[in-house]
């Protein structure tokens, strides 16, 4: 822990995080792999992204942002998987300074490199399923009720990618791709060995009948409602900060001061959330949420 720290202090001292100038000169580092359960926090974004924080509570907005599009530029090629939520941050402050137009070209950058990042993935899937133990042709699906109506018909089975088997029933190809259909759904795949791996999930009676059990969703009511829950909260999540966003950027004298205040807002229901609805409509022109 101390050298952990020690190294995190090394490296604040290393580099200018006070001046656009010292951010903008910072290399992409050369970085060794992570070992066990290391964590990034001695990496250069991840002190950037903390600068960033600091620098917008000081209001310097200019030191914010490029610590930001640092990070960014860094995060490609670090040893540590970022999410998007991460590289999205650049774009939220970018709003917060008003640079709508510039956000909107940051946020399509995003979209475009993660886009990639997915077929990425998805040919390393292809791949890994085709090579990994000895060019095995089955795969199983994991345990899981995180799905929706189509995928639960799939999940705790063996599959033939080929469908060359007579044993187990041929890979949907849909399970092979990230689809915007299926992106609340955790069904995922991993290659096993016929008649030598054993399955991570219970099942009942003969193993190859109950893989070419019938194909319907076996959820229960509890299990379904968990699931529908956490979707509709998602959807509702992404669209009150697509309203919040319009806000700030096209009415900003209505607009809270953040999109936690206006969540708050809209739970309880307020008076105050009544009126900016009405107020909202006046100024958009249209019912944002009829849409």
């Amino acid at each position: 822990m101390l050298k952990s720290f020690t190294k995190n202090i090394f490296l604040r001292e290393k580099y200018d995080f006070q001046t656009l100038e010292g951010i903008n000169s910072i290399k992409i580092p050369n970085y060794k792999p992570l070992q066990g359960m290391n964590s990034p926090v001695n990496n250069v974004e991840y002190i950037l992204q903390k600068k960033a924080t600091e620098h917008k509570k000081n209001g310097r907005m200019d030191l914010a942002i490029a610590c930001l599009r640092k990070a960014n530029e860094i995060f490609p090629h670090s040893n540590f998987s970022w999410p998007e939520n991460d590289y999205m941050r650049l774009v939220e402050y970018l709003k917060f300074d008003r640079q709508f137009e510039e956000a909107k070209i940051e946020e399509q950058k995003i979209k475009e490199l993660f886009a990639q990042f997915n077929k990425e993935q998805e040919a390393y899937n292809t791949k890994m399923i085709s090579e990994v133990y000895g060019n095995t042709d089955i795969v199983s699906t994991n345990e899981t009720y995180f799905v929706c109506e189509e995928c639960a018909k799939y999940i705790k089975r063996y599959f033939s990618v080929s469908g060359n088997s007579k044993k187990y029933p041929k890979l949907p190809e849909y399970l092979l791709h990230k689809s915007e259909k299926h992106k609340y759904c955790s069904i995922t795949l991993y290659p096993v060995l016929d008649d030598i791996s054993l399955p991570t999930w219970d099942y009942k009676g003969d193993f190859i009948k109950y893989c070419n059990r019938p194909f319907v969703d076996e959820r229960t009511k509890e299990q379904k409602a968990i699931f529908e829950k956490d979707v509709k909260e998602k959807e509702e999540m992404a669209k009150d900060k697509e309203f919040y966003d319009l806000l700030f950027e096209k009415a900003p004298e209505i607009a809270p001061k953040s999109f936690g205040g206006y969540r708050q807002m809209k739970a309880s229901n307020s008076e105050n959330y009544k009126k900016l609805l009405l107020t909202a409509e006046k100024l958009l022109g249209y019912n944002f949420y009829a849409n």
